[in-house]
């Protein structure tokens, strides 16, 4: 009874601010789906459900080998760049706004380099015209492929390249090409085995700043039942 009435009190305390008074306690919607121990209830918040629902959609959409992703891939992509234009598609529709999301936080395992752009895409860190300030303008101009600059799984950049951008000549000397045939494959950054699964996305749209609070371990004891709660 101790432990419970210790829970009434904080429950009261901590949403009223008055212990005396006893009533009806309105709690908004983003404390309730924090964590326990942050002195929510540990339920999933749907707007980050379905954001990483589309983040998700959109990675297969990506790199998936599964007949649904490849045909909106067909449809959808061009040079590993999402169409401008409107296309029926209920998929695309949520997930189309998540592929910037999605080029800031993977990078590409080199493999035959057909897939990779090799100015435009992530391949070794930030993109080469990030990294050599080339002009916005010009990007258009840039979308030959990674394997282009390969010849028998060596670098085979033109001279003049590297001449202009001496920054060039060592980022390809940091980056080691396979030397067997392999598939291009896009690496989510924040995922301890390059994959992205529904976990990871929702963790990705839930982290914040986080408070713990010292009262949770209290409050949710495995010896409480959770109907006193």
């Amino acid at each position: 009874m101790v432990a419970i009435e210790f829970i009434h009190y904080m429950k009261i305390k901590t949403w009223s601010g008055d212990i005396n008074k006893r009533k009806l306690l309105n709690v908004s919607w983003h404390k309730v789906c924090k964590p326990i121990k942050e002195g929510g209830l540990g339920i999933r918040n749907l707007s980050h459900i379905n954001g990483a629902g589309n983040l998700k959609n959109c990675w297969d959409i990506m790199q998936s080998d599964l007949q649904w992703a490849q045909f909106v891939r067909s449809r959808v992509l061009r040079n590993n760049s999402p169409i401008s234009h409107h296309i029926s598609s209920s998929i695309w529709c949520g997930a189309k706004y998540k592929f910037s999301t999605l080029k800031d936080n993977v990078t590409w395992m080199i493999g035959i380099g057909e897939t990779i752009r090799f100015w435009l895409d992530s391949w070794n860190g930030e993109p080469l015209t990030s990294t050599l300030n080339i002009p916005d303008n010009l990007h258009h101009l840039l979308q030959s492929k990674l394997s282009t600059y390969l010849l028998n799984h060596r670098w085979n950049v033109p001279q003049p390249f590297i001449a202009a951008y001496p920054l060039l000549e060592k980022k390809l000397y940091l980056t080691t090409v396979p030397n067997t045939y392999k598939e291009d494959k896009i690496i989510w950054k924040a995922s301890h085995d390059g994959n992205l699964t529904f976990k990871d996305a929702y963790l990705f749209h839930s982290v914040q700043q986080s408070h713990n609070v010292s009262w949770a371990k209290a409050i949710w004891h495995i010896a409480i039942p959770p109907s006193k709660h």
